[in-house]
């Protein structure tokens, strides 16, 4: 009986550590999204500019 019992609280510590990895790396894709659109806009910026100078 305790060893079912072990089990099911080791399946339990597993599902809860993928659950919390999985929603930090859901949280993450926010801002590394918000860093790429941030990065692609300096970069028009700084080709519109050259491309002004001509």
């Amino acid at each position: 009986m305790t060893l079912r019992i072990r089990n099911g609280q080791s399946f339990i510590e597993y599902t809860m550590l993928i659950m919390i990895v999985s929603a930090a790396l859901i949280a993450m894709t926010t801002y590394i999204m918000r860093s790429m659109n941030a990065r692609l806009k300096q970069e028009q910026g700084e080709l519109n500019y050259y491309s002004a100078e001509r």
